[in-house]
C-alpha cells in the first residue's frame, strides 16, 4: 500500500511549482483583503468621525448664533424695564430667551465655554434680581400716571357732556338761566378737575423721568461691568467653532472697543447728569 510519501514523491515538479504558485497567489490574496478590509475600516471609522464633527459644527453655529441673538435681545429688555408694567407682565420673562438658549449652548460646547457661559448666565441673574430693587420708583410713577390719566379723561368725557347740554339749551329756544348756571358750575369744576389730574399727570411723568434717567444710569454701569466678562466668552465660541484664525487679534480688537464703549458711557453718564 503506497504511503504518504510515495504519493507526494509520485507527482511531477511542475505539478509542485502549480501548487506552489497557487498557495503563494492566495496567500498574497488573502493579505490584500486583509490589508483592504483594516484600511476599510479605518477609513469607516475617520469618515465616521469627521461626520459626527460636521453634525457638532452644525449643532453648535445654529445653537451659538441663537445664544448671541438672544443675548441681545436680554439687553434690550433690560434697558426697557422701567416701561413694563409688572401687575400685567412677568418681568423676568424677557431674559428666558437668553437663559434657554444659554442653557442648550452648555449641552454642546465645550467645558471651558460651558462654564464661562454659566457664569455669564449666574452674572445677568444677578444683575436682574439688582434691577429689580431699582424699578420701584420708575413703576410707582408709572401707576400715578396711569390712575391720574384715567381720572383726566373721565374728567375731559364729563366736559364735553356738559358743553353738549350748555348747547343743546342755546339751541333750544328755551333759555333757561337757572339750568345755565348749573351747567356752567358743572363745566367750571370738570375744567378745574381736568387741569388738577393733568398736573398730576405731568408731575408723574417727570417723576418717572427721573426715575428712568437713574436706572438707565445703573444699568449702564452694570452692563459696563459686565461687558469685559463677555469677551472670554466670544473668544472661546469662536474657538469651537473653529474659527481660531487671529484670536489674540480679535482679542485685542475687543477690547479696544471696551474702551471706546467706556468713553462714550462716561460721557453719557455726564450727559444724563446735567439733564
Amino acid at each position: 500500500m503506497p504511503t504518504i510519501a510515495s504519493v507526494l514523491a509520485s507527482i511531477p515538479a511542475t505539478v509542485w511549482s502549480g501548487i506552489i504558485g497557487a498557495i503563494l497567489a492566495l496567500s498574497g490574496v488573502l493579505l490584500s483583503n486583509r490589508g483592504n478590509t483594516s484600511r476599510l475600516r479605518i477609513q469607516l471609522k475617520h469618515d465616521a468621525a469627521e461626520k459626527v464633527k460636521e453634525r457638532t459644527a452644525i449643532l453648535r453655529r445654529e445653537v451659538y448664533l441663537r445664544a448671541i441673538e438672544e443675548l441681545v435681545r436680554a439687553n434690550s429688555h433690560l434697558a426697557g424695564l422701567p416701561n413694563l408694567d409688572p401687575t400685567k407682565v412677568n418681568i423676568g420673562d424677557g431674559l428666558q430667551g437668553f437663559f434657554s438658549a444659554a442653557a442648550r449652548l452648555q449641552l454642546v460646547a465645550e467645558p471651558k465655554t460651558a462654564l464661562l457661559v454659566n457664569r455669564l448666565v449666574g452674572e445677568y441673574g444677578e444683575l436682574l434680581l439688582e434691577l429689580l430693587a431699582q424699578l420701584q420708583p420708575a413703576h410707582a410713577a408709572r401707576t400715578h400716571i396711569q390712575l391720574a390719566d384715567h381720572h383726566y379723561n373721565l374728567a375731559q368725557a364729563e366736559v364735553t357732556r356738559v358743553l353738549g347740554e350748555m348747547a343743546k339749551l342755546n339751541e333750544s329756544g328755551k333759555p333757561d338761566p337757572a339750568i345755565f348756571r348749573a351747567l356752567q358750575s358743572s363745566f367750571n369744576f370738570r375744567q378745574e378737575q381736568t387741569a388738577k389730574f393733568a398736573a398730576e399727570r405731568d408731575t408723574a411723568w417727570t417723576q418717572f423721568n427721573m426715575a428712568n434717567i437713574s436706572f438707565q444710569r445703573a444699568l449702564l454701569a452694570n452692563l459696563r461691568d459686565l461687558a469685559p466678562k463677555q469677551v472670554p466668552v466670544m473668544i472661546e465660541l469662536r474657538r469651537d467653532l473653529g474659527l481660531v484664525g487671529e484670536l489674540d487679534e480679535l482679542e485685542g480688537q475687543m477690547s479696544r472697543q471696551m474702551e471706546r464703549m467706556e468713553e462714550r458711557f462716561n460721557a453719557l453718564i455726564a450727559k444724563l447728569g446735567d439733564g
